[in-house]
């Protein structure tokens, strides 16, 4: 009998020690914002198996994040993320501004599993349509997710990546008619 009360009591202040240490927070986005100092405006949120993915635009509107947070049993944590720099809007484009792109590795360090690797970026040019990324490494085609919002003058694109997919893709930009190249890039 006092082996199950030592029990009991050694249980009961392990849970109250960990609750009280945990460094959870009430939604995704506190999460997140208690790792970055600016997290600006939400793109785009996506829902994951593995939690929620945030595309954020700071205040400047030059950087866009892609965060991830994870709901656990006492509230978000954050897991990962990474930024990229939006390329300047111009009235005449350079040659290949049509998309940009960002990697974001697996992040090992992670405490649990996330929605990485990912390839990301914004899309300049109205003519594109479609994304499409081939992995250099087993040349399976994956396509990219386009996300409009009318707060902002790019368009996003984001493809979530097999490990197993490797780090080196070609991505293609097709045109309305799902013919024409637009643009083509390599990432390695």
């Amino acid at each position: 009998m006092t082996r199950i009360a030592l029990f009991l009591c050694l249980l009961t202040l392990f849970t109250f020690s960990y609750v009280l240490t945990d460094d959870s927070s009430p939604t995704a986005l506190e999460a997140i914002e208690s790792m970055r100092e600016e997290i600006g405006t939400v793109f785009h949120e996506a829902s994951t198996d593995k939690g929620t993915l945030f595309f954020l635009v700071r205040e400047d509107s030059q950087i866009i994040d892609a965060e991830f947070a994870k709901k656990t049993i006492l509230g978000w944590k954050w897991g990962n993320g990474g930024s990229h720099t939006i390329p300047a809007v111009s009235e005449v484009p350079l040659p290949d501004s049509a998309f940009s792109t960002q990697y974001i590795a697996n992040g090992k360090e992670n405490p649990f599993d996330s929605p990485f690797p990912m390839l990301f970026g914004v899309i300049l040019d109205p003519e594109v349509d479609s994304l499409m990324v081939v992995s250099e490494k087993t040349g399976k085609a994956l396509q990219a997710e386009i996300i409009d919002n009318e707060l902002f003058p790019f368009r996003l694109w984001y493809a979530q990546l097999p490990v197993k997919q490797g780090e080196m893709f070609s991505i293609t930009a097709f045109g309305k008619d799902g013919e024409t190249v637009v643009s083509e890039k390599q990432i390695s």
